[in-house]
């Protein structure tokens, strides 16, 4: 279970840490480089060692790559290390929570992109939107599709619990990366 717990907030930022410097171009490419395999490693591990881990994770991977999304030099050298530790190591599935859990978190992405490009929707002020905007913003789908699969009995409830931490290391990352990329104010 600790180990759950210490990995999965370790890969939530290691992906947002290679996201940023990529995308945002606020973290150094060259670290992200390196750091990818050992991510990619790390995610293969914890992969490995549980056939619930294996599923979540699995369907986190195939959300975002039907998304589109893995669409970096680090995110593609991660992702061959974590099929080669895949196809070597022949992880087991849960096959039905692994395809309820790959359309949640599709449908995550997909929401993240509509609230990401549409600049209509944060002029909303609506409840109803800021609602919405916060549920794909933080990918809330994944997390409540996992939620459920542990309230049928077949996830452990430290999944759920892993789940949130990667997804709050995710958003620590994010605000770091905000932080150090917004222009510092002039002095008069």
């Amino acid at each position: 279970m600790y180990i759950f717990l210490l990995s999965y907030p370790l890969l939530g930022a290691g992906l947002k840490y290679i996201d940023d410097a990529f995308d945002e171009k606020t973290f150094n490419k060259k670290f992200a480089l390196i750091l990818a395999p050992f991510i990619g490693a790390l995610w293969a591990y914890t992969m490995i060692i549980d056939q619930v881990s294996a599923t979540i994770l699995l369907a986190v991977i195939l959300g975002v790559f039907i998304k589109g999304k893995i669409d970096n030099q680090a995110h593609i050298l991660g992702l061959f290390v974590i099929l080669a530790f895949i196809i070597i190591s022949g992880i087991q599935l849960l096959v039905l929570p692994l395809l309820m859990l790959v359309a949640a978190a599709l449908l995550d992405e997909v929401g993240n992109d509509v609230i990401e490009y549409n600049s209509k929707i944060h002029e909303e002020k609506r409840f109803s939107h800021k609602v919405f905007i916060s549920f794909f913003d933080q990918r809330w789908l994944t997390k409540l599709a996992i939620l459920y699969v542990v309230f049928m009995g077949l996830f452990p409830w430290y999944f759920f619990v892993a789940m949130l931490l990667f997804d709050g290391a995710y958003l620590v990352m994010r605000m770091y990366s905000r932080s150090i990329s917004k222009p510092k104010p002039v002095a008069c």
